[in-house]
């Protein structure tokens, strides 16, 4: 999708480091039919540590969810080979009542784990934030999943404890644009 200035409509190509050409764009309805083989390459505990319970695949309900968002309040883009059209990732964005404030969520193949496919899709969709005029960008994480925490950490987000087991990592946009 070529990029027309609306958010969101750029595309990012990268290579990561296992060596595949990535491409990261918006999310498109008929990605749908990526997303049986994405979740068949997440680990049931990478899952659980997503949804946080034990997930074994996403219901019709969340499958029609990601499939057809409303642009003006979420946005998700996915990471994909470019070589094989594979889904590698993906990573949603959704606006709270207030409109300045949107909650993430991100999920990337087991095997990707730690080669930069979660990072480059954190920072599109801190990009888009910013283009879209958000002020703030949190997600909730288990507190045992200490590679999003590092990568939260890296990428400029506050951890705030929630509780025993969840922190929620908090990205105030206006202070990152400091930096």
């Amino acid at each position: 999708m070529p990029d027309d200035g609306e958010p969101g409509t750029r595309d990012v190509h990268q290579t990561v480091l296992g060596g595949e050409h990535v491409l990261i764009r918006r999310a498109r309805p008929e990605d749908v039919a990526l997303y049986q083989d994405f979740l068949a390459g997440v680990s049931a505990d990478d899952l659980r540590l997503r949804f946080f319970a034990d997930v074994r695949e996403l219901s019709a309900d969340e499958m029609h969810k990601l499939s057809h968002l409303d642009y003006r309040h979420e946005m998700a883009f996915i990471a994909l080979d470019e070589d094989t059209g594979q889904m590698l990732g993906l990573v949603r964005l959704k606006d709270e009542l207030d409109e300045k404030t949107a909650e993430f969520a991100i999920l990337v193949s087991s095997r990707l784990k730690g080669h930069g496919v979660g990072f480059l899709l954190m920072r599109r969709v801190i990009d888009y934030a910013k283009e879209k005029g958000l002020r703030r960008v949190y997600g909730d994480v288990l507190a045992e999943n200490a590679p999003m925490l590092q990568m939260s950490a890296e990428l400029g987000f506050r951890t705030q404890d929630m509780g025993s087991d969840i922190r929620r990592v908090v990205l105030d946009l206006e202070d990152a644009d400091r930096r």
